[in-house]
């Protein structure tokens, strides 16, 4: 009997010190970075840095739980740079089905753009990287001519998307940014 009391409780105190994992569970380690729960490592871009999330003036999150606001990363103090977002596929919503996969994410964004942001789509395109993660991306410009470059990519995760959005000052930076982008790495 006190072996059966002893094993029991050595099993509840080892299964209480495993944290439950959530999708925010990432940290910056060198210059990548890592999300153990998606189990991914994005190495950004040397123009850019990363910057404390809670500095970021981002709309509200949804109220349903299912976005997440994973990391980001600025070039020095301008308003350009990388947010990286984690959404959960095919959440519904009393205003939505739920999103679908990448295109379809995409597709809202595109639809999200208002007449005064005056937005180009300069390319969409969807294709597997060397790790076999499934991409969709868009690259656009935003504020007529000599506007800003952007770009939404997101990679389907498991049950989840991981969102991109890109702000650049030129095409060579939007470039770079989309590059480690499509590098992301998922341990299998």
């Amino acid at each position: 009997m006190r072996f059966g009391f002893l094993g029991i409780t050595l099993f509840l105190s080892l299964f209480s010190a495993c944290p439950a994992q959530n999708p925010t569970d990432g940290h910056v380690e060198g210059n990548a970075y890592v999300n153990s729960y998606f189990r991914l490592s994005y190495s950004w871009p040397r123009i850019l840095n990363p910057v404390d999330n809670s500095t970021l003036k981002l709309p509200a999150p949804s109220p349903y739980a299912n976005e997440f606001l994973l990391f980001a990363a600025r070039q020095g103090d301008e308003p350009h740079g990388v947010v990286v977002l984690a959404e959960k596929l095919n959440v519904r919503t009393p205003h939505s089905t739920g999103i679908r996969d990448g295109a379809d994410f995409l597709d809202r964004l595109i639809r999200g753009f208002k007449p005064e942001e005056q937005a180009v789509i300069l390319s969409r395109k969807h294709f597997t990287n060397a790790d076999g993660i499934p991409f969709d991306e868009f690259d656009y410009t935003t504020g007529g001519e000599g506007g800003e470059y952007s770009s939404g990519i997101a990679a389907q995760v498991g049950a989840y998307l991981i969102a991109f959005k890109c702000d650049a000052k030129s095409s060579a930076d939007l470039a770079q940014m989309t590059k480690s982008i499509i590098a992301l790495h998922v341990q299998k």
